[in-house]
C-alpha cells in the first residue's frame, strides 16, 4: 500500500492537468505563455522603477566620493528601463500580429472592459 499511495497521489494531481491540456490550442498555449511573459516584465520594470528612485535619492544623500556607485546603478537601471520595454513593446507587437489576446489588457482603452457596467 505505502508504494501505491504515492502513484495514487501523481495521478490524481496530474490527472486535470492532462484532461485540461486537451482541450487547449496551440494559440491558447501561446497566448498563455505571452501573458505570463506580459507579467513578469511588468515586475521587473516594477523593481527597475524601485532600484532607481532609491539610487536617485541615495546619489544626492551620499558625499562626493560614493556618488559614482549610486550613479552607476542609476545608469544600469536606465539601460534596464530600455530593455524592458523594448521586450514589452516585442511581445505586444507579437501578441497583435497574431491574434493571441489575454486577460490582461494590453492598451488603456482596454482597461474599460476590466471593470464591470462599462
Amino acid at each position: 500500500m505505502k508504494k501505491i499511495q504515492p502513484l495514487l497521489i501523481t495521478i490524481f494531481t496530474t490527472l486535470p492537468l492532462v484532461t485540461f491540456a486537451q482541450t487547449k490550442t496551440l494559440k491558447d498555449l501561446i497566448s498563455l505563455v505571452a501573458g505570463y511573459f506580459n507579467d513578469i516584465l511588468a515586475l521587473l520594470m516594477g523593481a527597475a522603477v524601485v532600484m532607481f528612485v532609491w539610487y536617485v535619492i541615495r546619489y544626492f544623500i551620499m558625499p562626493n566620493e560614493k556618488r559614482t556607485e549610486a550613479a552607476q546603478y542609476i545608469m544600469w537601471a536606465l539601460i534596464g528601463f530600455f530593455a524592458i520595454l523594448s521586450l514589452w513593446g516585442l511581445v505586444n507587437i507579437l501578441i497583435g500580429t497574431f491574434n493571441l489576446q489575454t486577460g490582461s489588457p494590453t492598451r488603456w482603452t482596454d482597461l474599460k472592459s476590466l471593470f464591470p457596467g462599462n
